[in-house]
């Protein structure tokens, strides 16, 4: 891969449909009380960056969320208070945020190498639809403090980052289930999308000697609690033929309204405790889904 992958890409002209360059970090450090995700996106059929924080520390949910005009000059992914740094890509970023209710410096270093969808598996469906996208994902370590009310507080833990640009357009999916789980020597990433009647199942495994593809994904059972998803059984195979079967349990979650998608599409991003059912072995990371009420439409 390219270095300069990890920042602002061209994008094509004149354009047909969304399209999109996404950065995204997680962080999860439960004996410090803290966790959360940090999401830029670059709309560039409206000429418009989100940038988002949502923390949760003390189990209180801190935001800063923010929506500026951009141009094709962008270099630097800020707002002013919200701020991505690449020191050494592929290898150390930072995180620095300025918010109204908090401030958190986080310094992430990759703890495996890069998985780079574009050299996983055959093209993916469709043009300028749904989702025609480059895409990368990456294990992390992160250190840093957060300060709330005038106090600091350490944050040593796992984390996990990805990085797209291309054509999405999340109001044409049905739905989806990504999990990123941390190990104590590996990291299990699956994804289902389903877009009508069809769906994609990506993923991989990442550990110290390398990436594994996973080609085959589903979702065995999905439990709610209010209407909110708050467990499911992953099911997935890796191209060595192994099967992971993995069961998500939420233990702290966000809820956030997919705006402009209509029909009240919704993200429900759940921070949950992992477990291998054939190993025992227990992990921690991000349980995600998109729920699209109008997918039966």
């Amino acid at each position: 891969m390219d270095p300069r992958d990890e920042f602002v890409h061209t994008y094509p002209r004149p354009l047909a449909a969304p399209w999109k360059e996404n950065w995204y970090f997680n962080f999860i450090d439960r004996p410090n009380r803290a966790w959360g995700i940090h999401h830029i996106s670059l709309m560039r059929e409206v000429q418009k960056g989100r940038f988002s924080a949502f923390h949760v520390v003390d189990d209180e949910i801190l935001m800063h969320s923010n929506v500026m005009d951009i141009d094709d000059d962008l270099k630097e992914l800020s707002d002013g208070r919200l701020r991505v740094e690449f020191l050494e890509p592929f290898k150390r970023f930072r995180l620095t945020l300025d918010g109204p209710l908090h401030k958190a410096q986080l310094d992430c270093e990759a703890r495996f190498e890069v998985f780079d969808y574009a050299m996983a598996g055959p093209a993916r469906p469709g043009k300028e639809k749904s989702f025609v996208l480059n895409h990368y994902e990456q294990a992390l370590f992160v250190r840093g403090r957060i300060e709330k009310d005038g106090r600091s507080r350490p944050i040593e833990c796992l984390g996990h980052r990805d990085h797209s640009w291309g054509y999405r357009n999340e109001s044409k999916v049905s739905k989806w289930n990504w999990a990123a789980v941390q190990m104590a020597d590996r990291t299990v990433n699956v994804s289902r999308v389903m877009i009508g009647d069809a769906f994609m199942a990506s993923g991989f495994v990442s550990a110290r000697g390398g990436n594994t593809r996973i080609v085959d994904v589903r979702i065995e059972k999905t439990e709610f609690e209010n209407d909110v998803p708050v467990s499911s059984l992953f099911t997935a195979q890796d191209q060595g033929g192994r099967i992971w079967r993995l069961k998500s349990e939420r233990f702290s979650g966000l809820y956030l309204p997919m705006e402009g998608k209509g029909g009240g599409v919704v993200v429900h991003e759940n921070f949950a405790e992992f477990t291998d059912l054939d190993t025992g072995e227990k992990g921690i990371g991000i349980d995600e889904y998109l729920i699209n009420p109008r997918s039966g439409d």
